[in-house]
């Protein structure tokens, strides 16, 4: 499978880490974050990939040439002007399969043979990456289908296709923390849709081709607890770092055994008030998000249960 990178970055936010390079090129505990990025897709069997530059993207192409010396191959796509996170798609040559695409600002360490497999056996259009994270509110946002009790063996069931996409300056009266990971599995089949209606070479790829098909696609949220950050400041930046030197990256990756904590939820996140039916009476007791924020960050998994399935 090709791998497509977005590496052109010019990591405004995060100038004050180094202002000189293309932001997938800061180095983060002594590499830079595209060959962290570039050593999980080897380690994954990922090893045709596409980088695309254009902010100073020089620095890259001197660093990774052909890709041999890390044991892949690289080819570059370079944007003269800038076209946008997704306007290089239709312009790079081969597209013609299923493609994995990334931002070249994101450390993360996934087993992507899951999410081929999930997005095969969904034969999806384009399936997201999706997972809770520190910042919703500044996020894009999935809602997904959930299917009715009698189709769903007498429960309701998360479809996991994607019926809504909320973007970080949509009205949100309340969500889940289902963010938009930014790690997709396109099929050229989506690309062909969208284009009918795009009238620029600049192309958004939330706002231009998932979000307005997201009725008439079939795409996916593959929910995953692995580890994943884009540093687009520096405290998340420095966040990163200490993730990395403590093993958490790495442990996060589902070919690894899982630890996890497993709550109670009444009586031990939230007072309890008998049989809940409305959200306004879920109370958090105190101390109880500090509490899962720490186990979270411990490198266990956070796991509410309830024998309550209404709210």
């Amino acid at each position: 499978m090709k791998v497509v990178i977005m590496a052109g970055g010019k990591g405004t936010r995060i100038a004050s880490i180094a202002s000189d390079i293309p932001k997938p090129m800061f180095e983060i505990c002594g590499k830079p974050i595209l060959l962290h990025q570039i050593e999980c897709l080897k380690k994954n069997g990922l090893t045709d990939i596409t980088l695309v530059t254009g902010h100073l993207g020089h620095f890259i192409k001197e660093y990774f040439g052909d890709g041999s010396k890390f044991g892949v191959n690289i080819s570059y796509f370079e944007e003269k002007v800038p076209l946008g996170t997704a306007g290089a798609l239709y312009k790079i040559e081969g597209l013609t399969e299923d493609f994995l695409l990334l931002c070249g600002d994101t450390i993360f360490d996934i087993d992507f043979s899951k999410l081929i497999d999930f997005h095969k056996s969904n034969n999806a259009d384009a399936t997201l990456v999706s997972h809770p994270n520190s910042h919703p509110y500044d996020s894009s946002l999935l809602v997904t289908e959930i299917l009715p009790p009698e189709s769903a063996g007498g429960l309701p069931a998360d479809s996991h296709r994607v019926i809504k996409w909320m973007n970080k300056e949509d009205e949100r009266l309340w969500y889940k923390n289902r963010v938009n990971a930014g790690i997709e599995l396109i099929s050229p089949r989506l690309l062909k849709k969208a284009a009918k209606n795009l009238s620029s070479e600049k192309i958004d790829l939330d706002r231009d081709i998932l979000k307005p098909h997201v009725k008439d696609s079939a795409i996916y949220a593959y929910d995953t607890p692995e580890y994943i950050k884009d540093m687009g400041t520096p405290d998340r930046y420095y966040s990163v770092e200490k993730d990395i030197k403590s093993g958490l990256v790495e442990k996060r990756n589902l070919s690894h055994r899982q630890k996890a904590v497993f709550l109670d939820r009444d009586g031990t996140i939230n007072k309890y008030a008998g049989f809940l039916t409305d959200i306004k009476q879920m109370e958090l007791l105190p101390g109880a998000a500090d509490a899962i924020r720490e186990i979270n960050n411990s490198g266990y998994l956070a796991v509410v249960i309830t024998n309550q399935p209404v709210i």
